[in-house]
């Protein structure tokens, strides 16, 4: 059984506690015990935080070296890594849980692009010997946990990588996300819908139902304008023989 308080806007502060029943795979069989068994907990997905008992949805920011790297997969989604770094956040402490939805997303040229979908299956806290494990196991994602790698979520239900899901700018200009103070808009949002600035999406960010409605027919609808690779630029010839210029 497991209990939600869930915060109400009641005089006093006063709180609504929850309480049902879930069943929870046993990590550890012990005497007496069968595979499954139920057990009692409280949800507490922060400091004085407590999140509803429903399924949510987040959105996962890809940097470009990163999804440039995925684009040469052809299998679905089936793991993600994080950690305590900006570079690769954590996923508990954005409050992602089992059940739950997550949308990479990345920006190329002022524009938001779909990546795919997966959901949470397990999230796994790992130190550095069992991280080499699971690369071993997910070798075709380790360009996933290029840092201090803390956790590893493992997915199902994942799409293959997509490259030709741009979201529209009349979605990008609703996009919402809903963090612990509150509803928050994407911000840097040109008045033509696109992306000026990416710092408001790098992270991990728990998305509005609208939102999650917007991601998924973006998903489900036909394929949009491929995402583009940046070209190198090409470094100047210096003949070997030419001299200083100071």
């Amino acid at each position: 059984m497991i209990a939600e308080r869930l915060p109400v806007n009641a005089p006093h502060g006063f709180c609504v506690t929850r309480l049902f029943f879930a069943k929870i795979h046993a990590r550890s069989v012990g005497p007496g015990l069968g595979r499954e068994h139920l057990v009692f907990a409280a949800r507490n997905v922060g400091p004085g935080q407590y999140r509803a008992g429903v399924n949510e949805a987040y959105s996962v920011y890809w940097p470009q070296p990163r999804w440039q790297r995925a684009a040469g997969l052809s299998q679905p989604l089936t793991v993600l890594f994080g950690g305590p770094h900006n570079s690769e956040p954590s996923f508990r402490r954005a409050t992602v849980q089992p059940g739950d939805l997550l949308y990479p997303i990345g920006v190329r040229d002022q524009v938001l692009y779909l990546f795919g979908r997966m959901r949470v299956q397990e999230i796994i806290e790992v130190d550095p010997g069992q991280l080499r494990e699971y690369l071993g196991r997910y070798g075709a994602w380790r360009f996933l946990a290029p840092t201090c790698t803390t956790e590893v979520v493992i997915g199902s239900e994942g799409t293959r990588v997509l490259l030709d899901r741009p979201l529209p700018g009349d979605m990008l200009r609703r996009l919402t996300y809903l963090p612990r103070r509150g509803p928050r808009p994407v911000k840097h949002v040109s008045e033509d819908g696109r992306l000026v600035y990416a710092m408001s999406v790098q992270g991990i960010y728990r998305l509005a139902g609208s939102s999650v409605a917007d991601f998924d027919a973006v998903l489900a609808g036909p394929p949009g304008q491929r995402v583009t690779y940046p070209v190198p630029r090409r470094r100047a010839h210096v003949p070997v023989d030419a001299e200083p210029l100071f």
